[in-house]
């Protein structure tokens, strides 16, 4: 059964069409509908790789520093380490679809929680970073959402250090239980 999530604040829809439990851990595949000029910050994926493919409109691709323009006929797949975002580059909604492979219930995760916390006000800036610093390193880590920037690496050791005690803690859990296990 396909779930949506809505953020308020960006009006972005994404819809887990197939979870990674229904394809027995082979893929996770979403559809996204983006408004004009929404889109994501630059980042990679160390775990899994991400294929595009254009449903209504035009989708932006950022990728190693090029900008694509994708169109409903095409598809494009980011390898696992490669800097990406995707954007809509038009004044219309666009719709798409992505495939993360292999099937990422972290991202899933990632999705319900970070639109649950949007949802509930919890969040703040453009990339609706969470207020809650343990819930901010929950989010990167299930959504495997990597920055290349010196700062960014020099504080990952922390950031596992921070993951590790907010599991401990319960903040992971009370994520899940308030915004994921949800019916």
């Amino acid at each position: 059964m396909a779930k949506t999530y809505l953020n308020p604040i960006t009006r972005e829809k994404a819809t887990i069409l197939e979870t990674s439990a229904a394809t027995n851990g082979r893929y996770t595949y979403i559809e996204v509908e983006l408004q004009p000029n929404g889109g994501n910050p630059v980042h990679y994926h160390k775990q899994f790789t991400e294929e595009f493919e254009p449903v209504v409109g035009t989708l932006g691709v950022h990728y190693l520093g090029k900008e694509l323009r994708l169109s409903p006929e095409d598809r494009f797949q980011v390898p696992v380490m490669d800097d990406h975002r995707f954007y809509n580059p038009t004044s219309e909604p666009i719709v798409f679809r992505a495939r993360l492979e292999p099937g990422q219930p972290g991202f899933e995760n990632f999705m319900a929680a970070l639109f649950g916390l949007v949802s509930a006000g919890k969040t703040f800036g453009s990339n609706q970073i969470p207020y809650n610093p343990f819930y901010a390193v929950i989010l990167l880590q299930w959504g495997d959402t990597q920055v290349d920037s010196l700062l960014f690496k020099l504080l990952s050791p922390l950031l596992r250090v921070m993951y590790s005690l907010s599991r401990k803690l319960g903040y992971e859990k009370k994520l899940l239980r308030t915004y994921v296990y949800q019916d």
